[in-house]
């Protein structure tokens, strides 16, 4: 239909509509001629400060971005500097309760070994509930007499720290601090201690060690770039397990040489770290940029470097250039855009009416196939009842000629008798077929329609066929529910529905060797099936629903007028059920074949 429309409103060459010259099309084209400079200036232009535009925003916002991620990094120091000092503060009261306590004043009393079992025991306690990783006590040599971890296997007791800075500030009578690698364990730890005193004279030095190993693991775990330097500016704290034990600067040889007689850092090789300042508030570290703030912190003059890495500043710069520059985009488009949707809206309109197009052609065809379903019914209808009124007479007539003759002798021929018989029983066999079309739909009144049960209806129809069965030497299996399976119908419509399947299961097998009928009654949730199987020749790629069309059928031309599914499916249609047909594959234990179910449904009352 659209190419004929198309057809009629084209106009070829040789048309008057064709030949006529079209002056608003001249227009047409020269206008964009003349446009087409201008257009295209103003395009390089608006492109051109675009371009500038977001050029100078990428600039201005990463100026601003540097501030914020600066300030960030400055909180971000703090909180860092806040836990190293809360860490280093927490056990500072510590030594001096302990140099104050009686059983330590004893030990150092009598600076001997004796009772230092006792000791060690009480100073494992006290470790234990303040978490720490070691208390020890020393004598004024440095060797260890008492130690919390005396069960260890490498234990203080026994060991000389005389060397230690901690110890030796102690020994002036002033508190010490010291931090390093342990000399016995090799872990690092931060060394507080104080002198012990009896009777004002200095008798022993009490020492704790708090394990740094904990708050190293932590500052790795957090995922972000933070060091601790020393006076000496050697990292002993970081974020990054490589950058420790490295050095800010290079150590003169006089801080190296205290360093090695102290032995604060064990065989580690000291090698300077790679980074360098850009500025007060940036770094370059490992061959990165970083944003950088650093801090030094009360104790033991030590400084807090955080990096934030740019990044992040260069992300948020180009997120908010990206923004602007998508906004201006969206601007510059805009004309283009509007002339887009006009033509798009068209395009739809377009669309849409041929999508409905489409739904009505196939509304129609499918209207058109009911249309031709409902008036084939209709005019078989009508053919049969005038059929059947036009025959049935005629048909008893003959029959009733046909007997008096055979009583009155006038056929000889026995066998003539039995042809003309069966003529007459297949013509009187089309008009009753042709009669169930006449009748009206079954409604299913309280008179006919009762409660039947399958099993009835199987052996009903059993005995009408079973002439039939005998007669074609076919083998009938028949597995009947033991639950009696009772539907709302009406019995001798549904013995003729299996009366017309077994039949044709009968003419399916006429050319089979191993004719074999399987009727099954079953439940199925709420249906009640009956199953008929034969082992003929099947269905092939036929459907269903055209086998169940009047007139059609599978078998040779003479052999029936293709209504046998046809009433069934009628029949049980009325009765709110349904029909099936499958082809059966043969298999190794199995036939091929056809097999059709009836299911209706089971009856409540």
């Amino acid at each position: 239909m659209e190419d004929m429309i198309h057809h009629m409103n084209w106009s070829g060459p040789n048309t008057p509509e064709a030949k006529k010259p079209h002056k608003t099309e001249a227009l047409a084209v020269s206008s964009p001629e003349l446009e087409r400079g201008p257009r295209k200036r103003v395009s390089i232009i608006l492109v051109s400060v675009a371009i500038i535009t977001t050029i100078a925003l990428f600039f201005v916002s990463l100026s601003y971005f540097r501030v914020v991620e600066t300030e960030e990094a400055q909180s971000r120091l703090t909180l860092y500097k806040r836990s190293l000092n809360d860490t280093l503060e927490r056990f500072q009261y510590l030594p001096f309760v302990l140099a104050r306590d009686p059983a330590v004043i004893n030990q150092a009393r009598s600076n001997t070994g004796s009772g230092s079992d006792s000791l060690s025991i009480r100073l494992a306690e006290f470790a234990s509930i303040a978490e720490l990783e070691a208390i020890y006590f020393m004598d004024l040599t440095g060797e260890v007499l008492a130690s919390s971890n005396y069960k260890a296997v490498k234990s203080f007791v026994g060991q000389n720290y005389g060397f230690r800075p901690y110890f030796q500030s102690a020994l002036r009578g002033k508190r010490g601090e010291f931090f390093g690698l342990g000399a016995t364990t090799g872990r690092p730890g931060y060394f507080v201690s104080e002198p012990v005193y009896k009777n004002q004279k200095l008798t022993g030095v009490i020492a704790i060690k708090l394990d740094m190993s904990e708050l190293q693991d932590v500052w790795e775990q957090g995922g972000e770039n933070v060091l601790v330097s020393n006076e000496n500016g050697v990292t002993i704290l970081s974020s990054q397990a490589n950058w420790l034990y490295q050095t800010l600067s290079n150590l003169s040889a006089d801080e190296l040489q205290l360093i090695i007689s102290n032995q604060q850092f064990g065989n580690q090789d000291l090698a300077p770290l790679n980074w360098q300042l850009s500025g007060t508030q940036a770094a370059r570290l490992d061959d990165q940029n970083y944003i950088y703030a650093s801090e030094p912190i009360e104790r033991l003059s030590w400084t807090v470097h955080y990096f934030l890495s740019e990044t992040r500043l260069y992300e948020r710069a180009i997120t908010a250039t990206t923004v602007f520059g998508g906004v201006l985009a969206i601007l510059l488009v805009f004309a283009t855009f509007m002339r887009s949707v006009r033509i798009r809206t068209a395009l739809d309109i377009s669309q849409s009416d041929r999508a409905q197009l489409i739904t009505t052609n196939t509304e129609l065809q499918s209207a058109q196939e009911e249309l031709s379903r409902s008036s084939k019914l209709a005019a078989l209808g009508q053919l049969s009842a005038s059929v059947t009124h036009e025959l049935g007479q005629p048909i008893s007539a003959l029959r009733n000629h046909l007997a008096a003759a055979e009583i009155g002798g006038e056929i000889t021929s026995m066998s003539t008798l039995g042809k003309l018989n069966k003529v007459i029983d297949r013509m009187e066999n089309i008009t009753k077929q042709l009669r169930f079309f006449t009748k009206p739909a079954f409604t299913g009144d309280t008179e006919t329609w009762q409660d039947t049960a399958l099993q009835d209806v199987v052996k009903g129809a059993m005995d009408l066929v079973e002439h039939d069965l005998i007669s074609a030497k076919i083998k009938v299996d028949m597995d009947l529910c033991s639950d009696r399976l009772i539907v709302k119908g009406h019995r001798h419509r549904l013995e003729q529905v299996l009366v017309n399947l077994m039949t044709n299961s009968i003419a399916a097998m006429s050319d089979e060797d191993n004719k074999k009928l399987e009727i099954t009654v079953r439940k199925d949730q709420d249906l009640a099936q009956i199953i008929v199987r034969d082992t003929g020749a099947g269905f092939g790629n036929r459907d269903v629903n055209k086998l169940q069309e009047p007139f059609h059928t599978t078998r040779a031309s003479g052999d029936g007028m293709g209504l046998g599914l046809s009433i069934t499916a009628a029949i049980i249609k009325e009765h709110n059920g349904i029909l099936e047909a499958n082809n059966i594959a043969a298999t190794d234990n199995v036939q091929s074949g056809a097999e059709l179910i009836v299911s209706l449904p089971i009856s409540i009352s």
